[in-house]
């Protein structure tokens, strides 16, 4: 508006007739569109297609009109190098705007203001061309900063939605089985085994209790994890019913997030390990290797289903999520079915050359009079 305030003036201090005068009016306004259709080109996505017509009008917009308005038209040629700073391709836009400039010099000279206004018109026209390309610029980055940050936004209430998914699956899948396992044998149980009765739903609280910890623990953006906890709650778990387990080796102290990830995969394994076999032995193994730690949890008992199957097939949950995890922490997890029956789920996990470690306590036996497991622990 201001740049077109200065044009009108110009065309005031010409004293044009008043057909004159309104058609350099109406030629402004279509100059001064075209400036705002090239400084916006959100605003009208039609014309910016067609960038490099509109652009060849302004140019003959910016100089036929000199042959009759003369000096009352040279403040065109200004925003004329603004749009070309704007439409051309980075390898034109400067030599054009150099040329513009220098064009405007020459029609300083030709209207006869005199040499004395050739270094003001030289100078007015580049400032113009800057200003113009500067501040249209500086609109377009606001413009895709907004809309960055709101597809930012997006992304994190996204982010968030699908961890809140993830942890729930990943979290309770153990105490819900195990609550439905132990509330069908108490079913089953005849009124004569009331002693059993009360054990069962003793523990069946126990886990509700539990699961309600995990389900506080979702709503928080870290939840950090014992393997050792973990470990000591699977083995109870399996052994309440019936499973043989089986663990061997030792990682020592790990990294916080190291370790709650491996104990997160230990659990979805096991629990995806009772929904979806048979289920007789199950083996854990947990050892370090080349500056990497690797969990491995193997079972028997798999059904005839597919492999793709097993774990739960729909993306997002299963071993999908736990994929994602070791994937967040640059390890990796395979799946395989071995001698028909077997299925096994391995984690490896790089470990930091110098990192601070967990101040949680090493894996303690399942069973009281084990000192230590280090080697083999077997709880039947």
């Amino acid at each position: 508006m201001a740049f077109f305030g200065v044009a009108v003036g110009y065309l005031l201090e010409a004293h044009l007739s008043p057909a004159g005068f309104t058609a350099g009016i109406v030629t402004l306004l279509i100059v001064y569109g075209l400036q705002l259709a090239h400084s916006f080109g959100y605003l009208s996505p039609r014309l910016s297609r067609r960038r490099y017509w509109t652009f060849g009008l302004q140019v003959l917009l910016s100089y036929l009109p000199f042959l009759t308005f003369a000096e009352a038209w040279l403040a065109a040629p200004g925003v004329l190098a603004g749009s070309a700073l704007l439409l051309l391709p980075a390898r034109w836009k400067w030599p054009t705007f150099a040329a513009i400039v220098a064009s405007s010099s020459l029609l300083v000279l030709e209207s006869g203001t005199g040499r004395g206004s050739l270094w003001y018109g030289t100078v007015a026209t580049t400032l113009t061309g800057l200003v113009v390309f500067g501040l249209s610029e500086l609109t377009r980055l606001v413009h895709e900063a907004h809309r960055t940050r709101a597809e930012l936004t997006h992304m994190a209430v996204e982010a968030e939605r699908l961890r809140f998914s993830r942890d729930l699956h990943d979290l309770l899948g153990m105490s819900l089985t195990t609550i439905a396992f132990k509330c069908e044998l108490a079913r089953r149980l005849p009124p004569s085994k009331h002693a059993r009765l009360q054990q069962e739903l003793t523990e069946i609280l126990e886990t509700t209790q539990r699961a309600f910890i995990d389900v506080r623990a979702v709503s928080q953006t870290y939840r950090a994890m014992s393997l050792a906890t973990e470990v000591e709650t699977v083995f109870a778990t399996l052994k309440n019913m019936g499973v043989h387990a089986e663990f061997r080796g030792s990682a020592g102290p790990l990294p916080s997030d190291i370790e709650t990830t491996l104990a997160t995969v230990l659990r979805e394994a096991v629990t995806n390990m009772l929904r979806h076999s048979q289920v007789g032995t199950c083996v854990v193994r947990l050892h370090r290797e080349q500056g990497a730690v690797r969990l491995m949890v193997a079972n028997d008992g798999l059904d005839d289903r597919p492999p793709a199957a097993v774990g739960n097939a729909r993306p997002g949950t299963g071993l999908d999520n736990l994929r994602d995890r070791i994937e967040a922490v640059d390890g990796r997890l395979t799946a395989e079915v071995t001698d028909g029956k077997w299925f096994s789920v391995t984690a490896v996990v790089p470990l930091p050359a110098k990192t601070a470690v967990t101040r949680h306590r090493l894996l303690r036996p399942v069973h009281p009079c084990e000192a230590e497991i280090h080697g083999s622990a077997t709880v039947a």
